[in-house]
């Protein structure tokens, strides 16, 4: 097997670093401060149910709310818990920073969450919990309308009841940072206010410092060696704008650019892919730019493909929250990129969550990792290599990460981990790792490899090859192990695909079973020589 590359970014001047402040050891471990993301002037809905079907592409108000499910304290500190829509109800989160020196410390957040009168989670005689992933060791206790859980590091952690995604928690802790500001760099404080016909943020070498507060904007052009730094509680309200089509935060053939801090993007006052209205608002797009970092915002509501980076190259993304609901409303999306990492990030979406693409004429995807990413999809795909594939992809590794809930319900071609191309002749995807994968609950084939015509219809061209799917659990499953599927067609086609300890509902697939099971589809075209299944 074919080992990743893992690279180092270098961000030239900049530096963002831990504060060790805060923490008080105690007999078992470190006691720390926590410091909540506050958003001003943010509603409670009475109306909960109109509220949450509120999940058309037209514009909509109150991007966020005041969670009407849960509040909660965290080493007695209270902390505000929000909610948005997502396609199926709402989700509820806080986004939590803790002082600790580095994040392999040993620490402890004593979390209690209050539920209130409005869930359904205490309607059963003997309500669930339990803390997603799985894989981070956090057992919640619940007792009456008390849960309890002690979080012990840093990451995504969700707070799944009755087995259900519905009335969700998710609870994001990072590590909080300090920026520092390179030298040579300016510092521009922005006030809160309207800056939907101003531009005052294309001058190098500054830090664009957006303070806590409420924004309107139309969009930010970053140039090279800028900073934008949104303050805890910086809520920036993307507003259409009718004249043109644009991106709410951009930058074009830059280098050395940061978009950091603990704010929040809001597209809700923007339309979607709706018959009859202009898409007028693309999502965070950054095309050509070398060395980005991109961290520790969240993003709600996104119509079109939410955070992009189309032929960039050293990337990294890390400790991000994004929601969406509309059509098109994938998460994290790297087209023809080169050394990029993305991690530690939670995205619940409409669509697809965590994927590499193909969209240029010229370039090529090359040494992309995902790792420690947890993923919730409605409709779509949680990880893949997907649709389009105009050029050549290689060497991508999903590791470490997680679903919660995927619910796709959009067509067969769907799944968890996933190759999907199909759109030119003689592209090709292959070396793609899909390592340490845990599903709680999935409607979508575990794996899936798919070359088909574009959105999964009709004949499809390419080739795929040299696939590695290893220890990959999905514990209920309500979908296939394996889709497997292809056209007859002389330009179509897929070789050498490796399955290593690939478990579904308590049952291993081996060498041996994978034939008479019904929960593998294989179309009659494939060389089932070409399908490697061992077990560990």
């Amino acid at each position: 097997m074919k080992k990743i590359k893992i690279f180092s970014i270098l961000l030239v001047g900049i530096m963002l670093n831990t504060l060790a402040i805060g923490c008080n050891e105690t007999k078992e471990n470190i006691n720390c401060d926590v410091v909540p993301t506050i958003y001003q002037d943010i509603n409670t809905i009475n109306d909960i149910d109109l509220y949450a079907s509120e999940v058309s592409n037209l514009p909509v108000e109150n991007g966020i709310i005041i969670s009407p499910y849960y509040i909660m304290k965290i080493n007695g500190v209270t902390i505000p818990v929000y909610a948005t829509r997502i396609a199926n109800g709402i989700h509820s989160f806080s986004y939590v920073d803790v002082d600790v020196f580095d994040e392999t410390a040993d620490f402890s957040l004593n979390t209690e969450i209050t539920i209130l009168s409005s869930s359904s989670v205490l309607e059963g005689s003997s309500p669930e919990v339990v803390v997603l992933p799985e894989s981070h060791g956090i057992e919640a206790k619940i007792n009456r309308e008390k849960v309890t859980a002690t979080i012990n590091k840093t990451g995504n952690f969700s707070f799944v009841f009755n087995k259900s995604h519905e009335e969700a928690l998710t609870i994001m802790v990072a590590s909080k940072q300090e920026l520092v500001v390179p030298d040579g760099y300016g510092t521009r404080y922005i006030e809160p206010g309207d800056y939907t016909t101003e531009t005052i943020f294309n001058v190098p070498n500054n830090v664009y410092y957006f303070k806590s507060g409420r924004y309107t904007i139309d969009s930010i052009y970053l140039p090279s060696d800028s900073i934008l730094y949104l303050e805890q509680g910086a809520y920036l309200k993307v507003l259409p704008n009718p004249d043109y089509v644009t991106s709410s935060i951009t930058a074009s053939k830059a280098n050395n650019v940061v978009v950091t801090g603990r704010g929040l993007v809001d597209y809700s006052a923007c339309c979607g892919s709706e018959p009859g209205y202009n898409n007028n608002k693309s999502g965070l797009n950054f095309s050509q730019v070398d060395n980005i970092l991109f961290e520790g915002i969240t993003i709600i509501n996104s119509q079109t493909w939410t955070l992009c980076f189309n032929d960039c190259e050293g990337i990294s993304v890390k400790n991000c929250l994004i929601f969406g609901y509309r059509m098109y409303a994938d998460g994290i999306m790297l087209s023809d990129c080169k050394n990029a990492i993305v991690e530690d990030s939670f995205i619940r979406t409409g669509d697809d969550a965590f994927e590499t693409k193909s969209t240029t004429h010229t370039g090529y995807t090359d040494n992309v990792l995902f790792r420690n990413n947890a993923a919730w999809t409605d409709k779509a795909v949680a990880y893949g290599c997907i649709y389009e594939s105009n050029q050549d992809t290689q060497n991508v590794r999903f590791e470490n990460c997680s679903v919660g809930f995927a619910l796709g319900t959009w067509s067969n071609h769907l799944g968890i981990c996933v190759i999907q191309m199909g759109n030119r002749i003689g592209a090709k995807i292959y070396d793609i790792q899909f390592e340490n994968i845990e599903v709680y609950t999935t409607y979508n084939a575990l794996l899936n490899v798919f070359i088909g015509g574009s959105g999964g219809q009709g004949a499809g061209y390419g080739t795929v090859e040299d696939i590695y799917f290893k220890n990959i659990t999905a514990k209920r499953n309500y979908s296939y192990f394996l889709n497997l599927r292809t056209y007859d067609n002389e330009n179509c086609f897929i070789n050498d695909l490796y399955l290593d300890n690939i478990v579904s509902n308590g049952e291993m697939l081996t060498s041996t079973n994978y034939l008479s099971n019904n929960r593998i589809k294989i179309s009659a075209e494939y060389d089932l020589d070409k399908l490697h299944i061992n077990t560990l």
